[in-house]
């Protein structure tokens, strides 16, 4: 399983007019060139958004580690409706387009701005970073009886051009993605999964990234891995929740971490004790009883598919790394599977430790449990607890 830089499995998104775009854009100057991609603003109507660009697939048809861009969901496309229909005037905030190139046909200096006439090939590759689902709801405006007349209404964009054969390179899908992630830093976010998964811009980011492909059981770590947020079937863990697991592990915090990974050969070698620990945790689980038509049931029925079980773990892994630096022989072999009843968050074993508790016939998992449950884990493997566990 390759990561985050593909180069040749993602579809190529040309025209699906099949005919050039014709663009009068001002020519911008913004931080994002300092990474070798040209900026541009300008405005295009309804009509050419919609015979000119397509909305990447969902992650039900194209895997989640080939996407750019977060899914397009229902509720995102009818809020757009509501506010159309109910709006006396509505406006739409600016998109962001990446294209992989430009055809510059002529250039003027007009009140200190410079304009360029260019051309979108139709076998140009592009993408919209920003304004899927207003692309999604004017499509289907245009599509309706309610359309008729607004095929001139005009939307503003940003237009990044990267200069790359198409936009499946490693570096327009790094830009792509570190350019959805800096839009969400200080707005309203989408969920901490994919928003960790498309940052790039850290060490730590980046190691996170690299581990996915870590082979954990019968599958690959990010095959087991929820990227997007939403599980799936054969999926364990949110992205986030595998991350939050990871710097249990190392015991840092993001920051801290960024701090010791900028040294390469600590970077290497943390690497090494990570994929060491999660291969060894990948045999120890029984994930494959996830794949399965009712994996939402079992996911829900077990505990080691529960976040507090994943950031419990990552205690444990933190317990047998200190005892393997004080005692040579130790090995990541002491990892074994456990008796305790992993595949039932119902067995009253839970209870009976504080892990979980009934509520008028419901079973829910006790907020902040985890370490009381790495303590359990390294009683029956009998290793001895790390500070954290210990406290």
């Amino acid at each position: 399983m390759t990561q985050l830089q593909l180069d040749k499995d993602v579809p190529v998104m040309t025209s699906p007019a099949g005919k050039p775009l014709l663009l009068l854009l001002t020519k911008t100057c913004e931080p994002i060139e300092k990474l070798g991609v040209e900026t541009y603003e300008a405005t295009l109507t309804y009509q050419e958004l919609a015979e000119h660009f397509q909305v990447e697939a969902n992650s039900d048809v194209l895997s989640e580690d080939m996407k750019r861009q977060r899914d397009v969901d229902a509720t995102r496309v009818n809020g757009l409706k509501r506010y159309w229909s109910t709006s006396a005037g509505a406006v739409f905030p600016s998109m962001t387009f990446f294209a992989s190139s430009i055809n510059v046909k002529a250039q003027h200096s007009i009140a200190g701005k410079a304009l360029v006439e260019a051309v979108l090939e139709a076998d140009a590759d592009r993408f919209i970073s920003d304004g899927q689902g207003r692309t999604t709801f004017i499509k289907e405006l245009l599509a309706s009886q309610a359309g008729e007349g607004c095929e001139n209404y005009t939307i503003a964009f940003k237009l990044v051009v990267t200069n790359t054969p198409t936009l499946n390179a490693p570096k327009a899908v790094t830009v792509i993605r570190q350019l959805f992630c800096d839009y969400h830093i200080n707005l309203r976010k989408p969920n901490k999964s994919v928003s960790k998964l498309f940052d790039s811009s850290t060490p730590f980011a980046r190691l996170q990234s690299e581990l996915l492909s870590t082979q954990f059981g019968s599958k690959t770590l990010g095959e087991r891995i929820a990227l997007h947020g939403k599980i799936k079937r054969g999926t364990l863990w949110t992205f986030d929740q595998f991350t939050t697991m990871l710097a249990k592990f190392i015991g840092f915090s993001a920051t801290q971490a960024n701090k010791v990974l900028a040294d390469e050969n600590v970077y290497n070698h943390l690497l090494s004790l990570c994929q060491a620990w999660l291969a060894k945790v990948g045999q120890i689980l029984p994930s494959d009883m996830l794949d399965t038509d009712n994996y939402l049931e079992v996911h829900e029925s077990c505990m080691f598919t529960k976040a507090i079980f994943a950031s419990a773990l990552g205690y444990v892994g933190k317990s047998i790394l200190e005892e393997m630096l004080q005692n040579e022989s130790l090995s990541w072999e002491v990892l074994a599977p456990v008796s305790m009843p992993i595949t039932s968050k119902e067995d009253k074993y839970w209870q009976v430790n504080k892990v979980t508790m009934n509520d008028d016939g419901r079973i829910k998992i006790i907020k902040g449990t985890d370490k009381r449950l790495g303590s359990l884990i390294c009683r029956e493997l009998r290793i001895y607890p790390c500070v954290e566990l210990a406290a």
